[in-house]
């Protein structure tokens, strides 16, 4: 709910809930997702093992599968090797808006498939991504999406699609809010992981 405040509606270019010192910024400007952000640039060289990022790999924005493959039995769709700050937009099934913030604290090459376009933000990386999850936005990309039982959108098509973005400032006091919602998220799911392996445990030594 706080998501489609902070962002602008359908045919507007500010949003209705608004920062105290960007209230007299004036509106946000339109531009298309290729003036925002790189995507689907080249990649460099595809390394011998990599942790392989598919579309059942991310759910709600996290990853819940790590598999380290070899490149000999990689599948062909392995293509995209990530770097920091990338951003994973879901191609296929958008609407169910299970994309990442490639925020890797380890030292693994990381390398998704082709069903995701891989975004590289041109401002805060953490915008894009929240940005990529206002209804607005998939509402968009559903619009142009082909196909019944596997709809999806073409590179292309999500290159056109036309956003709304505030001065850089702006958008790092949105990503800042939005992220720190996150982390509470995060933690709150971890908690209720735990709840869920005890309740399991204890079930098994009471029957």
């Amino acid at each position: 709910g706080l998501m489609q405040q902070l962002f602008p509606r359908e045919g507007e270019t500010t949003p209705s809930l608004r920062f105290p010192e960007f209230r007299d910024a004036g509106e946000w400007e339109v531009k298309r997702l290729d003036q925002i952000s790189m995507i689907n640039h080249p990649s460099g060289p595809i390394p011998d093992e990599f942790v392989y990022i598919d579309l059942e790999s991310v759910v709600n924005g996290r990853l819940v599968q790590r598999r380290l493959i070899r490149r000999a039995g990689a599948p062909s769709r392995a293509q995209r090797v990530l770097t920091y700050g990338d951003v994973l937009f879901q191609m296929v099934r958008p609407y169910q808006r299970n994309n990442l913030l490639c925020l890797f604290e380890d030292t693994e090459t990381y390398v998704a498939s082709t069903g995701y376009a891989q975004l590289r933000a041109f401002d805060d990386k953490r915008f894009l991504y929240h940005l990529l999850h206002v209804d607005t936005f998939v509402g968009s990309v559903i619009a142009k999406c082909t196909g019944s039982n596997y709809p999806a959108i073409n590179p292309s098509d999500l290159a056109a699609i036309e956003v709304a973005v505030p001065q850089a400032s702006e958008q790092q006091k949105i990503a800042d809010c939005l992220s720190s919602l996150d982390e509470v998220i995060d933690l709150q799911t971890q908690k209720l992981d735990a709840l869920k392996a005890h309740k399991k445990g204890l079930m098994q030594q009471l029957f």
